[in-house]
């Protein structure tokens, strides 16, 4: 499972790195692109590999690769509103209708999800003591919510990037070609990879998946309680 997880990290940083290379030339709507393929491609990527990753582990361990995860998505939504400023600001500036494109349409989805799960986040993060706030029986779903919500935001962001690469402002033959093909690489193995890690060291035999119904994962009173 290493090499796995080693190959997803070099396609994180493959990715990451040569579409803004490739793509940002100063201009106002190379900033969108250069953010974006950074938010999602590289530090988000890597918070989600993180959040999967720390599933098995406990204690301290476990709270150091939580706040490592925060760490990654902080930066994410960093230059997530970057990109965001930038298109929104190129079009003010050509005088452009928002949101016309499948394209813009996904784009608005994921930014508002992009909100809406790191407040689950700081949640369900124990260390913060909003989570021993909420009633118990409402706690494990909370966690759920918020796992559930930020995958399916970063498969979203990656359905974004993927209508995006074949418009002629960021096309670039056949790199744009060899691009798509790694994004899809990339989001069908982090899913896989999140589909295979049980979620707990103690429940190997019920692993609490990213996505699955919320009725058949189960856990023990210890696991629920673990130290997020």
């Amino acid at each position: 499972m290493r090499w796995f997880v080693t190959s997803i990290h070099i396609l994180v940083i493959g990715c990451a790195v040569s579409i803004p290379v490739a793509i940002f030339n100063g201009t106002l709507f190379s900033w969108h692109p250069t953010l974006m393929s950074m938010a999602f491609l590289g530090f988000m990527a890597e918070g989600v590999l993180t959040s999967i990753s720390f599933r098995a582990l406990d204690g301290q361990d476990r709270v150091k690769a939580i706040q490592r995860h925060l760490v990654w998505q902080l930066a994410a939504f960093v230059c997530l509103v970057g990109g965001f400023y930038a298109i929104y600001r190129n079009k003010v500036v050509h005088g452009k209708a928002h949101f016309t494109s499948w394209h813009a349409k996904v784009g608005l989805t994921v930014f508002i999800l992009s909100i809406v799960a790191p407040l689950g986040g700081v949640a369900s993060f124990r260390k913060f003591g909003l989570l021993q706030r909420m009633p118990e029986k409402l706690q494990p779903r909370i966690k759920w919510a918020h796992r559930n919500i930020g995958l399916v935001t970063w498969l979203f962001a990656l359905l974004a990037i993927e209508l995006a690469l074949p418009h002629h402002a960021v096309w670039k033959g056949w790199l744009s070609g060899l691009w798509q093909v790694c994004v899809v690489l990339l989001g069908a193995a982090v899913l896989a990879l999140a589909l295979l890690t049980p979620s707990h060291a103690n429940a190997q035999s019920s692993p609490e998946f990213e996505l699955v119904m919320e009725g058949r994962s189960k856990r023990t009173p210890e696991s629920s309680s673990a130290a997020v």
